[in-house]
């Protein structure tokens, strides 16, 4: 491949493709990434001082997390007119996690503006879904997103499977709360209303704990811990469509494929008002992810739980605060 060794973009440019891929989903919106700008390539490194030492120790959901800030930037470098030549895990270090070349490519398809615009849209949802199932046309497109990028998108619709899949999240979950350095690792990451942070998850998006969970439905991670600061209103009743988001391997490739796939399928489905929650607790413990795999009968290797639904676009703020383009960019 030939590089034009002029740059294609301008340093503006480069500032609103960052921010762009900044509004990717992350675990307890950490948002661990760097992103370096060269002239001819994005470099994308995890950021490891932003990593969940307990919960997350191989490091799986923060390189699930910059997969989908690289889906995002390449995305963004389509709606400039750019196609992209990606190399995943450029260099000996394990923290460089891509390499991003664009060169001149067709003007962005209507189709491209559509899912660009959509990224503004997304957003991980904790409260309210309409009682009525994902229409069966855009589950089927959601499983061709996650297979566009090398991933599966496997939905749980028997009942015995879908049972015992609920019972295992409510099994980490249960687990994963009464480890006090899990509860000090959500702490860190869930400041209280008076602070004015630009990552981790805020009081007002997320509800108190609802001991009222029934056997049909997910379990959502306690952020509250008692502290009695959640301003979300009690989540809804409707489970939603449950899917389990699987990679054929489990290094970090598979995690990075896994990152582009689920934030391909969040944008697809969010230009139909369609948003998910995403659940991980079945997944940071090993036995439960063992167990999990084993309920799904196949050799995929599962890295997220899924609650998709409909929602209405909310009036109130959704979108988790993000940082800076200064504090992620390096030019």
């Amino acid at each position: 491949m030939t590089v034009n060794k002029q740059s294609l973009l301008a340093p503006a440019e480069v500032r609103a493709i960052v921010a762009a891929a900044g509004r990717a989903p992350s675990v307890h919106n950490t948002q661990p990434w760097a992103i370096a700008w060269d002239g001819v390539a994005f470099l994308i490194t995890a950021d490891t001082s932003r990593g969940l030492t307990i919960t997350d120790r191989d490091g799986r959901e923060l390189v699930i997390s910059c997969g989908a800030a690289l889906y995002s930037l390449r995305l963004a470098l389509r709606k400039c007119g750019l196609d992209s030549h990606v190399v995943l895990m450029p260099t000996d270090d394990p923290r460089q996690l891509a390499r991003v070349v664009p060169w001149r490519g067709l003007p962005a398809s209507a189709a491209e503006r559509r899912m660009f615009a959509a990224i503004a849209r997304r957003h991980t949802h904790r409260g309210q879904f309409d009682d009525r199932p994902v229409n069966a046309e855009l589950a089927v497109w959601l499983q061709q997103a996650a297979g566009e990028e090398g991933a599966a998108l496997l939905y749980l619709t028997h009942p015995g499977q879908r049972a015992h899949v609920l019972h295992l999240a409510g099994a980490a979950e249960r687990e994963l709360a009464q480890d006090p350095r899990v509860r000090d690792e959500i702490t860190a990451w869930t400041p209280a209303p008076s602070e004015r942070r630009q990552d981790g998850v805020p009081s007002w998006a997320y509800a108190r704990p609802d001991s009222l969970v029934s056997a049909d439905e997910l379990p959502a991670r306690d952020f509250d811990l008692g502290r009695d600061i959640a301003q979300m209103q009690e989540p809804s009743r409707t489970s939603g469509t449950l899917a389990v988001l699987a990679t054929e391997g489990d290094n970090a490739e598979d995690w990075l494929q896994a990152g582009q796939a689920l934030q391909r399928l969040l944008v697809t489905a969010a230009q139909h008002s369609v948003f998910a929650a995403i659940h991980s607790q079945a997944i940071e413990l090993p036995h439960t992810r063992s167990e999990l795999r084993r309920e799904l009968c196949t050799a995929a290797t599962p890295q997220l739980l899924l609650r998709f639904g409909y929602a209405a676009v909310p009036t109130v703020p959704s979108v988790t605060p993000r940082r800076t383009t200064d504090d992620v960019l390096t030019i």
